[in-house]
């Protein structure tokens, strides 16, 4: 139900204001009103499972009473201080975030969303390289809508702001699903490493920054990479003195069954950015560093609302419902029994051309054709909507033309019975789709 005092027309003339920017036109608009654990909302009463987890956000699942307490206690004593001044629960989740963190990422910076993350991440790289070094990118990788998070994603198919966007080189990722005829996996991703290697050795005057990947690409058809190319990258930067960034602001708090994708796969970056599901439904982002690297001088990221005592509280929080209620644990058992049923989904639907995880970061990708493997991207469109009108919200892959995958990205807290009435939405609506 609408908030009392408030019309539909109220609504009507909210939503002719906005200016839009993300929403791409095929959601219907569903007002959401209240979300709790799994489940969400709508005005009119309409209860939805969200395998979205709200843009991936709400890993310890909606609105949980814990994290609305601490940010309650906090927000009775101090709401806002300047960066410039310390606060106890910037303090405690510092000690505790890198006490979690991969070994040897003993620094931390705070900050309000992933893509500002991002720009801190690369301030951080370009002040610990030689000046002018460029920034090195896998192809389909997303790194946020700033200007400079635009410039190391995908190109964007509006050119507007090209002139104000970072200049950077762009390499193959190891896309094993569409690899080469008759090329392995294993041996696509030593080809992508080599064209990885070459790319820093061909910049003969000026040595790249940085290399920024997201181990799995979520924007990017939900991809994950054959195991050994996690290495290859890590060893190669080592070599050739470049540093090495995992975007994790998808990846981490627990989504790939593991804390962060960087324990999951062995390697650990030089700088990793988090965020998403830090603040439990609270804007929350930053970045962990290497110990080695040299930190921020005054002013070089200094932000207004970048150490918000809030969300915070809201972070540590969070960390001790990871902790208390093992969600790291239930996403990979759950990622597991899931991807297991959608691989035996596959025997009889030949529209699933693959499915790929790990953990809750699953992607099934929709084809035409088993054999041609043509993208269906209209099929994954009708997939979303006809389970929406089931109740079951999931995710796809639109950006950047990239629209034949069907996301399954549910909070961690996911139980047996939410994620086996998903899985048999999806199985119905396949069967419908495929036999109209």
């Amino acid at each position: 139900m609408l908030p009392e005092g408030y019309a539909e027309e109220d609504l009507k003339v909210g939503r002719e204001a906005l200016l839009g920017g993300w929403s791409s036109g095929s959601e219907p608009n569903t007002i959401f009103v209240r979300a709790r654990g799994s489940k969400i909302w709508d005005s009119d009463g309409k209860e939805y499972l969200d395998f979205t987890s709200q843009a991936w956000s709400n890993n310890i699942g909606a609105s949980d009473p814990r994290v609305i307490e601490a940010v309650y206690a906090q927000a009775k004593e101090l709401t806002h201080l300047r960066s410039n001044y310390d606060s106890v629960p910037l303090l405690l989740l510092a000690s505790r975030l890198t006490a979690e963190a991969p070994e040897g990422l003993s620094k931390v910076s705070f900050c309000l969303h992933g893509s500002l993350a991002i720009e801190s991440a690369v301030k951080l790289a370009l002040k610990n390289s030689a000046p002018g070094g460029q920034i090195i990118v896998l192809n389909d990788a997303y790194h946020g809508r700033s200007l400079a998070g635009m410039g190391m994603s995908w190109p964007h198919s509006e050119r507007a702001f090209d002139s104000m966007t970072p200049s950077v080189i762009r390499v193959r990722q190891p896309y094993a699903y569409r690899a080469p005829a008759g090329v392995s996996p294993a041996e696509w991703a030593a080809r992508c490493a080599d064209e990885l290697r070459s790319a820093i050795k061909a910049c003969a005057f000026r040595k790249p920054a940085a290399f920024i990947m997201e181990p799995v690409q979520g924007n990017g058809t939900q991809l994950d990479f054959p195991r050994a190319y996690y290495q290859y990258v890590r060893d190669i930067c080592t070599e050739l003195d470049v540093l090495l960034i995992f975007d994790e602001i998808q990846t981490g708090y627990g989504r790939t069954g593991a804390m962060w994708a960087s324990d999951f796969y062995g390697v650990v970056p030089d700088i990793l950015v988090f965020g998403k599901a830090a603040g439990g439904g609270f804007p929350l982002a930053g970045v962990l560093a290497s110990g080695e690297l040299e930190g921020f001088a005054p002013g070089d990221d200094a932000l207004t609302f970048g150490q918000p005592p809030v969300n915070l509280a809201a972070g540590i929080a969070t960390l001790d419902i990871l902790a208390s209620d093992d969600l790291v644990a239930n996403s990979a058992a759950m990622g597991q029994y899931a991807t297991a049923a959608l691989r035996g989904m596959q025997k009889r639907h030949p529209i699933i051309g693959d499915v790929r995880c790990p953990g809750l970061l699953i992607g099934v990708e929709l084809v035409k054709d088993p054999v041609t493997k043509e993208p269906a991207t209209e099929a994954a469109l009708a997939v979303y909507r006809g389970a929406l009108e089931r109740g079951v919200i999931l995710g796809t892959t639109k950006y950047a033309g990239l629209g034949n995958v069907v996301k399954f990205k549910p909070p961690l807290c996911i139980s047996r019975e939410e994620m086996d009435y998903a899985l048999n939405v999806f199985d119905d609506v396949l069967t419908e789709i495929t036999q109209s």
